[in-house]
């Protein structure tokens, strides 16, 4: 994994403005992931995909996160800071290693596979219907058995479902992480789902009005094109900001 240049990740973040956000990260992660082709990136479970992305943005913008949320009993704004290795739960896997399992409950065996991000997008354009985890589940199901008689998903009570979806977590913590807040103006606490896909988009889109804007700035001041700022190191860019600022 290397983390893009300044000028390929505005060329990313600019070709992916009008797409989905789940596009948008295949595609800054088949920037990042060169030694990895596309089709292997998006059969990566979605815990793995996302213990990736956290590794992406550690090289690119540290580890510190500043996270902000609104008390649901009070509606004040909570902000804290955190460290990126608070919610690692796990190591990127080697893409392409069989990633299969089996489970069983009461006379229910099933053989099963993780989500991945293919999984996500289909259910997302599916049409209404069954809800959004059963129609997960069902694309994850390789093989399902009662009594060694084949069985559908519409075979399975929901307890077996529910059972199977806490194993899938327990084989992929990365893909849902929540955090324990507590409300230091009300006291009030709750969790809050850590979702690392728009996070990271939110700090993408951040830095690259920024970075526009510095060259904006430069050009005007010096007339360097946007090729020769892009490629200044962040220190030197910095300062020269500097200089036009004061």
């Amino acid at each position: 994994m290397k983390p893009p240049a300044a000028t390929e990740l505005l060329t990313v973040w600019e070709q992916s403005i009008e797409q989905p956000l789940l596009q948008k990260t295949l595609n800054l992660l088949n920037l990042a992931c060169p030694e990895i082709d596309s089709e292997s990136i998006a059969k990566l479970s979605i815990g793995e995909r996302d213990a990736r992305l956290l590794l992406l943005r550690e090289r690119m913008f540290g580890s510190r996160l500043m996270n902000v949320a609104d008390c649901p009993q009070c509606s004040d704004r909570v902000e804290w800071e955190s460290d990126i290795e608070d919610i690692r739960l796990q190591s990127s896997q080697q893409p392409g290693l069989s990633r299969e399992f089996t489970f069983e409950a009461d006379e229910f065996s099933i053989r099963f596979r993780l989500p991945n991000s293919i999984d996500i997008s289909a259910v997302i354009a599916d049409e209404p219907g069954r809800p959004y985890p059963v129609k997960l589940l069902a694309r994850c199901i390789l093989e399902a058995h009662c009594k060694d008689e084949a069985c559908d998903l519409d075979g399975l009570p929901e307890r077996v479902l529910k059972a199977l979806k806490r194993r899938m977590e327990e084989e992929d913590p990365q893909a849902d992480i929540h955090i324990a807040l507590c409300c230091p103006y009300c006291n009030y606490r709750w969790e809050i789902q850590f979702d690392i896909v728009s996070y990271f988009w939110t700090e993408i889109n951040n830095w690259a009005e920024r970075m526009l804007l510095a060259v904006n700035k430069l050009a005007r001041a010096y007339g360097w094109s946007e090729h020769d700022i892009l490629n200044m190191s962040p220190v030197r860019r910095q300062l020269y900001l500097g200089f036009v600022n004061s």
